[in-house]
């Protein structure tokens, strides 16, 4: 029903009543039967229409007291809901925050892995890098070997001279060796190269190759490298072992007369 209109069955209802009270009282005028009946029957219709319309409003009720409760229903949902995506939010935010601050600091600890010098890993990781080697060549039943490189006659040149000759061998190395292999710098004149998956012939032309790249390069007359080279398990088991054969090669190396790679003994 549209605002403003009455409900028809009250006009009814009402006109029902007045005409019951109008015969009721015509009846008791008069004293005629005709108006006693008259008013008995406008009182009862107007009690049917008084009936019917208090069920309707009852029915009204009911629909608003639903309709009031699918309401607070539905806020509630909505509530709900908004609690999750704001809870959900969170999380994603959080999750995102944490991996931006782990990729942070991850590439800040892979900054640091690295010497400016040679763009090789630092003198730090190698004994780690030669351990986990080992223990990886260990599990497969493969070989792993150690090369120490040492940049001949510079001992008694200033420290700029030899950072940039090790900067020249550090490139070298990096553009020589394979992209599974290990370079590191060792010091002001030495740089170590982990070999994976690599026995001693294979080693020893690794190490040619790195020292005729050298020498092949614009500077390669003025500097020149030594080389010693120890494979696990033909020279040592373990891998403090396995450096310590590397280096008394290199050692080797350099008392006959440098500019040369040599090899490890068998293990005994």
């Amino acid at each position: 029903m549209k605002p403003g209109m009455q409900d028809p069955r009250l006009v009814i209802a009402a006109g029902c009543g007045v005409g019951a009270l109008a015969a009721g009282a015509a009846g008791v005028a008069t004293q005629s039967s005709v108006f006693a009946v008259l008013a008995a029957g406008c009182g009862v219709f107007a009690a049917i229409m008084a009936i019917a319309m208090s069920a309707r409003a009852r029915e009204e009720d009911d629909r608003f007291a639903a309709a009031e409760m699918e309401i607070r229903t539905l806020r509630r949902e909505v509530a709900t809901q908004k609690e999750y995506i704001d809870e959900q939010a969170s999380k994603i935010f959080t999750a995102e925050t944490l991996e931006t601050a782990r990729t942070g600091e991850a590439r800040s600890r892979g900054e640091e892995a690295f010497d400016a010098a040679t763009g090789l890993y630092d003198e730090r990781y190698f004994a780690v890098l030669v351990q986990q080697q080992v223990a990886a060549a260990r599990r497969s039943l493969r070989p792993v070997s150690v090369v120490i490189f040492e940049i001949d006659g510079m001992t008694d040149a200033d420290g700029d001279t030899r950072l940039q000759a090790l900067g020249v061998v550090g490139d070298v190395v990096r553009r020589t060796l394979r992209e599974s292999d290990a370079g590191c710098r060792l010091g002001d004149l030495m740089v170590g190269a982990i070999l994976e998956d690599t026995a001693e012939a294979g080693a020893v032309w690794a190490a040619e190759r790195v020292r005729g790249a050298l020498l092949s390069s614009p500077i390669g007359d003025a500097m020149t490298l030594s080389a010693g080279v120890a494979c696990y398990p033909s020279h040592a088991l373990g891998a403090a072992e396995l450096v310590h054969q590397a280096s008394r090669a290199l050692e080797e190396a350099r008392n006959r007369g440098r500019d040369r790679v040599e090899l490890a003994p068998e293990a005994s």
